[in-house]
């Protein structure tokens, strides 16, 4: 039976109305339903299938666009939309199903010396639930106020009800010397409930088009809000507010101010080039389930010097990422059919999501998400861009980057304290980062009758950390190896006709034409290879493993219908 696999529905309805003279609206329904099983883990229970949870998820974007044209020179839009969004992790939809009964032995267990390493029997007891509902408003009017200036200004609110966590909990307990399994509904500090926030955020923003002669203009500055309305423990030390004689209390979360000044330059230099330049701050939220995930101090009320390790902490009052980012470039119009462009960017990351540690007044401690991290990306990228000649088209791009920081993502910092590495800060490259990186599409077409591309993509190896070799001391520097090079090609035709009114094609796509077996994948430590070990013994179940590997190729055919009514 597969041990991944998707079943996916997926929709889109759109109603528009242009009757009204100088006014549109517009309806539209988005809707995504999919349920499936990870691939991530899922060959450890090759040989136990029916404990795997499933995820679900359940996603709907609908809302109302209208657009009022005041006069040849001024219109405005209003937006509303609500986004709802469902994602459970369970085996069983019910938690009293009488099912769940049946793993009384115990929950999944893993023999180290059977099929190299298999979970032979028990199940999944984990329930997760994360559901979000938002309502979202947007304006903005946009005017060519004189001859040289457009202005844009608007703005948006966006309130949202986000429930985390476990809705009951499964705990295998020791009754009369027999295993059994017992129902936990919200049993605070090891088995919480679930909780529930409505943060609040909001932007709003002016933006200016400036052409005067041959320059180009664009400036703007856009301010956002965000107040995450939740609470937190007054002073850190005492996170559940039971240390006798240490101040308690709670605070409510900061409200968020961020101010994002842009600009952008172009200017011809002649008649078939012109050179740009842009500068601004952009500022990123965290993911709110990260921010809001584990985020109930009150767990910590047991906790003790070398105690239960309650995981890393969400924290409802961490600030905005921000990006600071610089770019200049050059586009010249080699022939009327043969486009260059190159570029230079640099990216200053600050406030990257981090973990830190907090010592308590009863020399416990525990670790929580925080805006420590930081980094940066410099690089270039060359692109050619060839218009339809007859019937072949092309472009290719070439990027070059070096993207380093001290972290690559908040959790790294709590595994090596964790695994008694040094975590102390430190620039050095990001796993995610890429230096050398090659794009290129060629399309063989004739329009309204067929069309036939390929997309070749090549990618230097990323960075990962090698193990210590067998009686070598001390510790590796983080991520200073580098994975082997990737290369895939993707290729897509479609056949274009027309039946009874319908504009109808006929298309078949191939993902990974050549069957390519890595591309930025895993890799061991101590080779640097996805393909063999030092420690064949000790690494069985990862070499018997075949989803280290990239997906092997893949075929799909369909058929696209439109028509207008």
């Amino acid at each position: 039976m597969p041990m991944s696999w998707t079943r996916e529905w997926s929709g889109l309805v759109k109603l528009t109305n242009k009757s009204i003279p100088s006014m549109e609206i517009s309806y539209q329904l988005l809707f995504n339903i999919i349920e499936g099983q990870k691939l991530d883990g899922a060959f450890a229970w090759r040989i136990n299938p029916d404990g795997r949870t499933t995820q679900r998820t359940r996603s709907f974007v609908h809302g109302l666009d209208f657009t009022h044209t005041v006069s040849p020179s001024t219109f405005y839009t209003i937006n509303l939309r609500q986004n709802y969004y469902r994602y459970t992790d369970w085996l069983y939809d019910d938690f009293y199903d009488p099912r769940y009964d049946q793993f009384q032995q115990g929950s999944a267990s893993l023999n180290a010396d059977y099929y190299y390493g298999a979970i032979v029997k028990g199940a999944d007891l984990s329930r997760y639930l994360q559901k979000t509902d938002t309502y979202l408003a947007k304006a903005a009017v946009t005017s060519q106020i004189t001859r040289e200036h457009q202005i844009k200004i608007g703005g948006e609110v966006q309130l949202s009800k986000m429930d985390f966590g476990a809705p009951g909990w499964l705990v295998l307990r020791q009754v009369q010397n027999q295993s059994v399994l017992v129902r936990v509904i919200d049993d605070p500090p090891d088995h919480p409930g679930e909780k529930a926030y409505d943060p609040i955020s909001a932007a709003a923003y002016v933006h200016d088009l400036i052409e005067w002669n041959d320059l180009t203009i664009r400036a703007g500055v856009r301010v956002e809000y965000f107040d995450g309305r939740s609470t937190m423990p007054a002073d850190l030390a005492n996170p559940a507010n039971v240390i006798p004689g240490a101040p308690t209390g709670t605070r409510n979360t900061t409200k968020k101010f961020s101010t994002a000044p842009r600009l952008g330059i172009s200017y011809p230099i002649t008649a078939r080039s012109s050179i740009f330049f842009s500068y601004g701050h952009f500022y990123q939220l965290p993911n709110l389930g990260d921010m809001y995930r584990n985020a109930d101090y009150s767990r910590l009320q047991l906790l003790q010097a070398g105690a239960t390790d309650y995981g890393v902490l969400g924290n409802p009052d961490v600030k905005p990422e921000r990006t600071v980012q610089y770019e200049f470039g050059y586009k010249n119009a080699v022939t009327d059919f043969l486009g260059i462009t190159a570029n230079l960017f640099y990216k200053d990351i600050r406030d990257l999501l981090g973990v830190e540690f907090v010592n308590t007044y009863t020399g416990a401690q525990y670790s929580r998400l925080s805006n420590i991290d930081f980094g940066n990306v410099t690089g270039f990228t060359l692109s050619i861009d060839q218009r339809r000649m007859g019937i072949v088209s092309t472009t290719i791009d070439y990027t070059w980057q070096m993207a380093q920081g001290n972290s690559s993502d908040p959790q790294e910092t709590a595994n090596l304290a964790q695994a008694g590495l040094d975590a102390k800060p430190k620039s050095v490259p990001f796993n995610w980062d890429q230096r050398h990186t090659l794009n290129m599409t060629i399309q063989l077409s004739e329009p309204e009758n067929y069309s036939i591309s390929a997309i070749l993509r090549f990618a230097s190896g990323q960075p990962y950390t090698p193990s210590i070799g067998l009686g070598l001391t001390g510790q590796v520097e983080r991520n200073s190896g580098i994975k082997p090079n990737g290369f895939l090609v993707d290729m897509r035709a479609e056949k274009y006709f027309a039946i009874a009114g319908w504009n109808m094609s006929l298309f078949a796509r191939v993902f990974n034409l050549f069957n390519a077996r890595y591309f930025n994948g895993s890799v061991f430590a101590n080779t640097g290879s996805p393909d063999y070990s030092l420690n064949p013994y000790t690494d069985r179940a990862a070499l018997a493993d075949p989803t280290r590997y990239y997906a092997p190729r893949r075929f799909e055919i369909g058929i696209s219908m439109n028509s207008s009514l």
